[in-house]
């Protein structure tokens, strides 16, 4: 896998990246840590795959933060996520360091990752319930 529009050992962030960095970290703290720290260009080296990367971001937190974590997944995809493509959002907006080649690919990974957070809430409220 690639990571977008990295020149040596420094990603380059203009103005309007970092205008909608710091959108997202203020709209979405809590998805905006979790895709930041499990995503970025490290996610292969740390996790050992993408897979190993989505395990480990499932895993993280109580039960409350993944509940808040699927709350602010949703409103996101309400507004920022209701486009084609996703993928200036995930890049510029959370960081993320996975080349997509195509929309559909990024969708998937969103996906992914909200469905693996919906399965764990349920499986969790299930065993405590």
């Amino acid at each position: 896998m690639r990571t977008p529009w990295k020149r040596g050992n420094f990603v380059f962030m203009g103005r309007a990246r970092q205008e909608r960095r710091k959108f997202a970290e203020e709209q979405w703290p809590l998805l905006s840590n979790l895709l930041t720290c499990y995503f970025n260009q490290d996610f292969d080296i740390i996790h050992g795959s993408l897979t190993g990367a989505i395990n480990a971001a499932l895993h993280d937190g109580s039960l409350e933060h993944r509940r808040a974590v699927l709350k602010e997944w949703r409103d996101w995809n309400a507004s920022e996520g209701a486009v084609n493509d996703i993928r200036p959002s995930l890049y510029d907006g959370f960081s993320v360091a996975i080349w997509f080649d195509e929309p559909i690919d990024a969708r998937n990974f969103m996906n992914r990752i909200y469905d693996g957070l919906t399965e764990r809430v349920r499986a969790e409220t299930r065993d405590y319930g």
